[in-house]
């Protein structure tokens, strides 16, 4: 692996593995590509939470393969939704915040 992979992987989102009702998945802070999307819980949802090989699992439309996001229970998406939102909060806010 070069000097640009390795600068490459070390910026790419790290997956979070959480736990809402039981279930297992895998989410991440958006990407820069896509930080102006997650601007409702249905688009964060669809860009940020994963299966555990980081393929998308929801989707907004009725896509084979994925889970149609509009058709989830309103308080599980809200609970996944605040796992995401929960991992752009961190200590490193406050400083940069102060400089």
């Amino acid at each position: 692996m070069n000097y640009l992979d390795k600068i490459k992987n070390a910026m790419r989102p790290v997956l979070n593995e959480v736990q809402v009702n039981g279930v297992t998945f895998w989410v991440h802070r958006p990407t820069m590509q896509d930080l102006e999307k997650c601007n409702n819980l249905q688009n964060t949802l669809t860009l940020c939470v994963k299966d555990e090989n980081g393929d998308p699992i929801f989707s907004t439309e009725d896509i084979d393969g994925r889970i149609n996001v509009n058709t989830l229970d309103f308080q599980f998406a809200t609970d996944l939704y605040v796992k995401v939102v929960n991992l752009t909060k961190g200590d490193n806010l406050d400083e940069v915040e102060k400089k």
